[in-house]
């Protein structure tokens, strides 16, 4: 006989720890206690649980010195087939009831436990027989009061719910976002977080209790399935196959392996719960380690996937060897503890997502900056800062189109051609860095002309252009001259300013729009060489340019 246990409503009375177990055969416990003693006999003690499976009885005998009479008996920590438990109370009817994965609808959902009656004083001779293909870890049992019990499933339910309804809720939601972006690690992310929803939605006995679905084959399809998913989302994420070929391929061979080893369900099935606890640690440490090296090499996302991999290994670090048997179950409800450990990585590893996009928007942004520095960079005289004869030519073309996309429309177009007078003798006399200092003062000068629809422009060596609307002939007629008077003002005598104007009306084309305004900027040129001395200008020659100019209607 084990030793007595007596049981105390402020704690669990651990069963498994302080009874005896026995490999069970198929003879039924008696109902008489007198009789148990000899029945036990005949039974062969064991150490422990072959987690690959079988049959067993644990004897727990149990003193009640408290004034509680309703408990619950709890097996718990495993998953287990079929459960049958009997409470044999000297002078009092043999109580009992039948739990486990194939039972009918529990007495407490998603539980194992159930109602028995140990009256205050009593002693109590507790049978328990578990029997399953396997077990998914060694099994433990309680002797726990009601009203405690009661709270605690209450509050483990709303948990295990609330998890699951949040894993599956991040699943479909960046299964929608990927089918809108077509990112690959959208896509394997869902299907990694469907898979945990399935898999611990079958652990916790949804299927069994609520779907009257039974088969455990089926079990760990699923958690067979998540080192597939788990390690085709990070080799996507974290761009592993640049990062690092080696670890990508330790984890397309640990992909490979799961699905070989998956056929263990239907197969094999009192060890597919060890083969698949060995593929799930593998992926777990391949995760950490491939968001260790990414982070390293600069990926800023990968901060939230190692947590969210921290996170899902602190539980595992408990489940994953008690699974194989390595150690006891230390804790009471470890299946729950890895589900919230699922659902904070479910969370964590959609922030991730969320960083990456951030990331890559960032990235996207800086790229149309550069992008946009570039193209001004071809747009923009180098020397002086305005626009060049490049985006002369298309903001001619553009201004010349016709308004409305109406042939018929009459572009208020006015372009001005200007030549700077005196660059070449201010470069042979004072060499090109002061020529460099004449065009730059010109070209800051030229720019106050700027409003919302003017541009200035240099076309090469000494030649400008001003591009405006026609109703801005006026204001530049009195403009242009005072630029004179102020470059001669800031250090150049010998400077001056030609120009000529041309309105969009007077031409076809953008190139007879040009010669015409250049053959007036001439015409201008000229006439200030007229009125000045010394100009070298024969009679003949300043006659052509009249001429000229008046056939143009200048």
């Amino acid at each position: 006989m084990p030793a007595l246990l007596a049981i105390d409503p402020d704690r669990p009375a651990d069963l498994m720890r302080e009874g005896r177990l026995y490999e069970a055969g198929e003879d039924e416990p008696p109902a008489d206690v007198q009789r148990l003693e000899p029945w036990l006999a005949g039974l062969r003690p064991v150490a422990r649980v072959d987690l690959h499976g079988g049959r067993y009885w644990l004897h727990a005998l149990v003193h009640n010195p408290s004034a509680v009479s309703q408990w619950v008996v709890d097996p718990h920590a495993s998953l287990v087939e079929r459960i049958r438990v009997r409470v044999l109370v000297p002078g009092q009817p043999a109580q009992g009831f039948e739990s486990g994965y194939l039972a009918g609808q529990p007495e407490y959902p998603l539980h194992y436990g159930g109602d028995v009656t140990v009256p205050p004083g009593a002693v109590a001779h507790v049978l328990v027989r578990l029997e399953s293909p396997y077990f998914a870890r060694f099994p433990r049992v309680s002797l726990v009061p009601e009203s405690a019990y009661r709270h605690a499933v209450l509050s483990e339910v709303v948990l295990t719910l609330a998890a699951l309804g949040a894993i599956g809720t991040l699943a479909f939601y960046n299964l929608f976002v990927f089918f809108g972006t077509r990112d690959r690690a959208l896509l394997y992310y869902s299907l990694y977080m469907l898979c945990a929803v399935v898999a611990w939605g079958l652990t916790f006995h949804l299927g069994a209790q609520w779907l009257h679905w039974h088969d455990l084959r089926w079990h760990y399809v699923s958690f067979f399935l998540f080192p597939v998913f788990n390690g085709l989302f990070f080799i996507e994420f974290l761009q592993l196959q640049r990062v690092s070929p080696g670890l990508t391929q330790a984890t397309r061979l640990n992909i490979v392996l799961s699905l070989v080893l998956l056929p263990s369900c239907f197969l094999a099935l009192p060890w597919a719960h060890s083969l698949a606890t060995l593929v799930l640690s593998m992926s777990v440490v391949l995760a950490l380690a491939a968001g260790w090296v990414s982070l390293a090499s600069g990926f800023a996302p990968a901060r939230y996937f190692l947590a969210a991999f921290l996170g899902l290994a602190v539980p595992a670090s408990i489940i994953l060897p008690a699974n194989v048997g390595l150690i006891d179950t230390p804790v009471p409800n470890p299946e729950l503890l890895t589900l919230l450990g699922s659902a904070a990585d479910a969370l964590l590893l959609a922030f991730a997502l969320a960083d990456k996009i951030r990331h890559l928007s960032r990235q996207k942004d800086e790229y149309l900056q550069r992008l946009n520095h570039a193209l001004a960079q071809t747009r923009t005289d180098h020397l002086t800062g305005i626009l060049n004869r490049h985006a002369f030519d298309q903001m001619l073309s553009q201004a010349l189109a016709p308004a409305g996309g109406q042939e018929e429309a009459v572009p208020q177009v006015l372009l001005v051609m200007i030549d700077l007078d005196g660059l070449k003798a201010i470069n042979d006399t004072h060499g090109h860095t002061q020529g460099d200092a004449l065009l730059c003062a010109f070209a800051r000068w030229l720019g106050t002309l700027r409003d919302g629809h003017t541009s200035v422009f240099r076309l090469g060596g000494d030649e400008f252009a001003v591009l405006a609307h026609a109703s801005d002939e006026v204001r530049l007629r009195a403009a242009l001259p005072l630029l004179e008077a102020r470059l001669r003002a800031d250090g150049f005598p010998q400077s001056g300013v030609s120009f000529g104007m041309a309105f969009g009306y007077e031409a076809r084309t953008a190139e007879a729009l040009v010669q015409r305004a250049d053959r007036r900027m001439y015409a201008h040129k000229t006439g200030k060489r007229t009125d000045s001395p010394a100009t070298g200008e024969t009679p003949r020659r300043r006659a052509a340019d009249r001429v000229a100019a008046l056939r143009d209607g200048g």
